[in-house]
Parts: structure tokens; C-alpha cells; sequence
């Protein structure tokens, strides 16, 4: 197994997930059928040839170890694995498609519609994945227009973090619902804290607490082809969003810039409480440890509740294979052992990410870590983000109205007609 370059992976901002959210159909779509390429199916003989894939720092650099063991079991293989920088990814992705010079195996992210769109992308087929085997949301989060075009690998899921002997010095439990979080929040500040609920609310990250509101008063961004940010539903979302600047329990004063910030600033006790992607987590344990606090006082809970259920949504990432792959057999060959329960199992070791596959979560330390335990459960309804190609531009855009609902600029009803006035000009690609 060789590798391309390593970059070093840098530690995103806590609120940061946008550059591995999984992309896919809004809310559950009736369309999302087990459509594949009918006429390849993948057989279980052993792979062969050089298999180059390309994948973020992170993953890519704790693929290694795993890339071993496959070639160990398929003699005659050569995986090759370049790890590039989150950011830089998607432009070089774009420059290999446009001189045809692409790898086998990506990580396409945000950019699965686009590929989709624009024919680079093999769907998956017969004989590399069942459906059955994986969480829901990240089955979706591969299809695109009723078709698969990424396997599903691993998946990250909204969570509330919070100091646990804080909330014990306090005497409370974490929130079931929104309307909960203020006194939760006052609890916590009782005890020290500087802010008790940190909340994104710039015009960059906002989207990421707006879209499981709009989820959780059962609303949707899209519907039959057609913006929903108009409805009933997404105006109860922003209303409760902004209720949480303007009676306390959220801050504009605090916006974490730098990274590792936010994640010293809980683990210190300066922020009581705060909710991200399930990767957060390990990044507060390795905060708690490098400034000898203990790690066991971060603890997690699942979101709060909006009217109609506590739905986050999911991200992470699936691989997919290019059209123009020069193996694409060793390629999905490569990609189905990376769904093994087992393999699972040492890539979240290796990496600290979340298995996209159920029966991965039966083994060690998956199945007896109780804080882990509330990811799963958070997994079983979280839902897939929107897949279209202007996906992008339009959670910018409710990012920069999520921002003047923070702020009292702006009323939930202005916002969401302004939205849907500025997502309908943009559309969806």
C-alpha cells in the first residue's frame, strides 16, 4: 500500500461540519428507490491491480493501516491512498474530471449532486452494498434521484455537549426540549460559566442548528421540486430559534473563531453547553486530556425537541467510484470490505468516526460505550441533508437569515419569505 502526500488534518471549528456533510434527498422522499446499475454486478473474487483513491486528511492518513489488510487478503492489489486538505478536495476533484485524469475511489461530500449531474460518478452496483445494512439516513444520503452513487462509510449526528459535573453541581439533567434549554442553560451559568448555551448563529454556520428545527416542527426544505421556507412550519423553526438569542439562553457575543476555541472554552468551563456533530466529541475529549481535565466530565445528550420529534440531520460521508475509473472492479471490491462490520469497527479506532453500517455497533468499544450509545440512538431518525446542486448557496443563504434572527434584524415571518423568495431565484441547479 503506498501513499500520495499527507497534509496534516486540521482541527475544523466546532460548529464546522460543512466540508463532510453528507448530501441527499430532503426529508424521506418517495422516490428513493433501489434503482442500480442493472447491468453490473460485482463478483466476490479477489481484486486485483492498483486501486487509487483519493479522501480527506483525517480518514485518508487512518485508511492506511486497513488498505494493508486488504492487500494482504487480495494478493496483486495496490492501494494507493492520497489524503487532501477538507478544503481543497473539491477543486481537485473538478480539475481531475475536466482532464479525465481521476483516481478510482472519492470522497465526494457536498459535491455528489454536482458530479451526479454532471456524469462523473458510477452508481452503485448489484453486489457491493445492502441497503438493510446501514442507518437510514445514510442509505439516502448516497442517492440521488433514486439512484446510488455513494456507499455509505461513516456518518457524524447532532448531539448536545455539556460539562456533566457542572450540570451535577447544579442539580440539573440535559434538556428534553427547547423550551427546557433556557433553565438548563441558567443552571449552568449559576455554577461559573460565562455562557451557558453556545449556539452558531453566524451568517456562515447558522443553518447547521436551522435545518433540525425545521426538521423537528416536522417542515422540510424542499418539496416536489419546489422551496417550503413559506410554510408554517419553517416560521415555528426560525421563531424558535430566535427565542433563543432574545431570551438569554443564547449569545451573539460569542462566536468562536479560531480552531480548538470552542472546544477549550467547554472543556475550561467557560461554555456550559453546546450542541455540533457527533466528531465534536472526540476533539473535547482531546482538549480535556492535553489540558489535564478529565475527559469523562464532557458528556452528551440528544438534541432537544421541537413540536413534533427531536430529529437531527446526518452527516459524514459515502465513497463513490468515478465513471472513468481505471479499476473499478477492485474499486467497489475495495469499498464493500470497507463496509465489514469489523473493518468498521477499526476505522472509528483509527479515525474516531462514526460507522455508517448497524451491525458495526455490536462490536468493542462501539457496543459498551454508553456515550455512544446516544449517537446510535440519535442515528435511527437523524435525516439526510438536501441533494441538489445549489444545496451550497442556499444553506449560505439561511445561514446569513439565521444570523439577522440572532441579531432581532429580522422577524421569523421576513425570513422565511425572504428565503424563499431568494432560494426560488437561485434554485435548485
Amino acid at each position: 500500500m503506498k501513499s500520495g502526500p499527507r497534509t496534516p488534518r486540521p482541527i475544523p471549528l466546532a460548529m464546522a461540519v460543512a466540508s463532510i456533510v453528507l448530501v441527499a434527498g430532503c426529508g424521506r422522499p418517495a422516490d428513493v428507490g433501489d434503482q442500480r446499475s442493472a447491468s453490473t454486478t460485482v463478483d466476490t473474487k479477489p481484486a486485483t491491480g492498483k486501486i487509487q483513491v483519493w479522501a480527506f486528511a483525517n480518514e485518508g492518513t487512518a485508511l492506511e493501516g486497513i488498505a494493508t489488510d486488504f492487500e494482504a487478503e487480495n494478493p496483486g492489489t495496490d492501494v494507493v491512498i492520497t489524503p487532501v486538505p477538507n478544503e481543497e478536495l473539491p477543486r481537485k476533484v473538478d480539475t481531475a474530471v475536466a482532464t479525465g485524469n481521476v483516481p478510482d475511489i472519492v470522497q465526494p461530500s457536498t459535491a455528489l449532486p454536482t458530479l451526479v449531474a454532471t456524469g462523473g460518478l458510477a452508481s452503485v452496483p448489484e453486489g457491493v452494498m445492502d441497503d438493510a445494512q446501514f442507518f437510514p439516513g445514510a442509505v439516502e444520503a448516497g442517492t440521488v434521484n433514486g439512484t446510488r452513487y455513494a456507499v455509505p462509510w461513516y456518518v457524524t449526528v447532532q448531539a448536545l455537549f455539556y460539562r456533566t459535573d457542572l450540570a451535577k453541581a447544579a442539580d440539573v439533567k440535559p434538556p428534553k426540549t427547547w423550551n427546557d434549554l433556557r433553565g438548563f442553560a441558567d443552571a449552568l451559568k449559576s455554577e461559573g460559566v460565562d455562557v451557558g448555551y453556545a449556539a452558531p448563529f453566524t451568517p456562515e454556520n447558522s443553518w447547521q442548528l436551522l435545518l433540525p428545527l425545521i426538521y423537528q416542527e416536522g417542515g422540510s426544505v424542499l418539496d416536489a421540486g419546489a422551496f417550503t421556507f413559506d410554510t408554517p412550519a419553517v416560521i415555528a423553526a426560525f421563531t424558535t430559534y430566535q427565542k433563543l438569542f432574545t431570551s438569554g439562553v443564547a449569545t451573539t457575543g460569542y462566536a468562536p473563531t479560531q480552531p480548538g476555541e470552542a472546544e477549550t472554552d467547554v472543556v475550561k468551563g467557560d461554555v456550559g453547553a453546546t450542541t455540533s456533530g457527533s466528531f465534536f466529541y472526540g476533539y473535547l475529549r482531546q482538549t480535556a486530556k492535553a489540558n489535564k481535565t478529565n475527559p469523562d466530565l464532557i458528556g452528551i445528550a440528544e438534541l432537544p425537541a421541537g413540536s413534533k420529534n427531536n430529529d437531527s440531520y446526518l452527516g459524514g460521508s459515502g465513497l463513490s467510484v468515478f465513471k472513468e475509473a481505471p479499476n473499478p472492479a477492485g474499486a467497489w471490491k475495495f469499498i464493500r470490505y470497507l463496509t465489514q462490520p469489523k473493518v468498521q469497527a477499526t476505522f472509528y479506532e483509527a479515525a474516531g468516526v462514526l460507522p455508517a453500517g448497524t451491525a458495526a455497533w455490536r462490536n468493542e468499544p462501539l457496543s459498551t460505550n454508553p456515550v455512544l450509545a446516544t449517537f446510535r440512538e440519535a442515528l435511527q431518525s437523524a435525516r439526510a441533508t438536501p441533494a441538489f446542486v445549489t444545496w451550497t448557496e442556499i444553506r449560505k443563504a439561511m445561514s446569513e437569515y439565521g444570523e439577522q434572527l440572532a441579531r432581532g434584524k429580522i422577524t421569523p415571518e421576513q425570513a422565511a419569505e425572504q428565503l424563499q423568495r431568494r432560494a426560488t431565484t437561485i434554485g435548485t441547479g
